[in-house]
């Protein structure tokens, strides 16, 4: 821990980075219990999966993204463009450009890096978990192919109420700790998620919301993103351009040297 707060007081002297992107029974009102919650859990990450593309999905190594949008900096708000690359499992890489500022980052499946005008850090092992979160819920696709292929624990805590949406809630066992994972009951998209993220001024309760589904190569992709930090609104991004299963460059995601 004390290497991770050295990092974060290190980057955040250098610019504040953008952190990373049918057909059930109805549920009970209030969560299950037990061995009953995992089986419930389990039926709707799988409802999910199949309702944004089933085996289209499975057959889906990579994606790449562009968004603009806005996102809150040490100086307030400023327009953003980013670009992410992701390669499944556990590859990413994100272009944060504010105009004064270009942040590269990225995560070769073993340790992360952070790279600026001031230099490139790397990034402590113990935030390696929500590196490989942030890779998981990139348009929710790292989770579906969990699920699809068993590999995704979670139970079924009953329903509550998302921006208006009536969704299902499930806890999902993540790779940096528990996530609260929403599913709209009537078409059965993840549409948000909150978690306990660490950056760089500290760990705050983060909430991510995804809106605007379309349909990418019989995979259905969101293309409005929007983040809170501690309740408050910290980016809001709206995606223009999704490539699925692109080559990816040699080297994408190494540390620069």
């Amino acid at each position: 821990m004390r290497n991770t707060k050295r990092f974060l007081m290190t980057a955040c002297g250098a610019i504040l980075c953008v952190v990373f992107w049918l057909g059930m029974p109805a549920p009970q009102a209030q969560a299950q219990g037990g061995t009953d919650a995992a089986k419930r859990g389990a039926e709707i990450l799988n409802a999910a999966a199949s309702a944004a593309g089933g085996e289209a999905v499975k057959k889906v190594t990579s994606v790449e993204f562009k968004a603009t949008g806005s996102v809150t900096t040490l100086n307030g708000p400023a327009p953003v463009l980013v670009i992410v690359q992701v390669e499944f499992p556990d590859k990413a890489r994100l272009e944060t450009d504010l105009g004064f500022a270009l942040v590269i980052s990225g995560f070769d499946g073993k340790g992360g890096w952070f790279s600026s005008q001031q230099g490139t850090y790397d990034v402590p092992a113990d935030m390696n978990g929500d590196l490989l979160r942030g890779v998981d819920l990139t348009g929710g696709l790292g989770l579906y192919k969990k699920s699809l292929s068993g590999k995704a624990e979670a139970e079924f805590k009953g329903e509550k109420e998302v921006a208006g949406q009536k969704t299902w809630l499930v806890e999902w066992k993540g790779p940096s700790g528990k996530v609260k994972l929403y599913f709209d009951t009537a078409t059965k998209m993840l549409v948000a998620a909150k978690y306990r993220a660490l950056t760089m001024q500290g760990a705050v309760e983060e909430e991510r919301r995804w809106s605007d589904f379309r349909d990418i190569a019989g995979v259905k992709f969101p293309y409005h993103w929007v983040t809170f930090r501690d309740g408050s609104l910290f980016s809001d991004q709206s995606v223009t351009e999704v490539k699925l299963n692109a080559a990816v460059e040699a080297g994408a995601f190494a540390r620069p040297q």
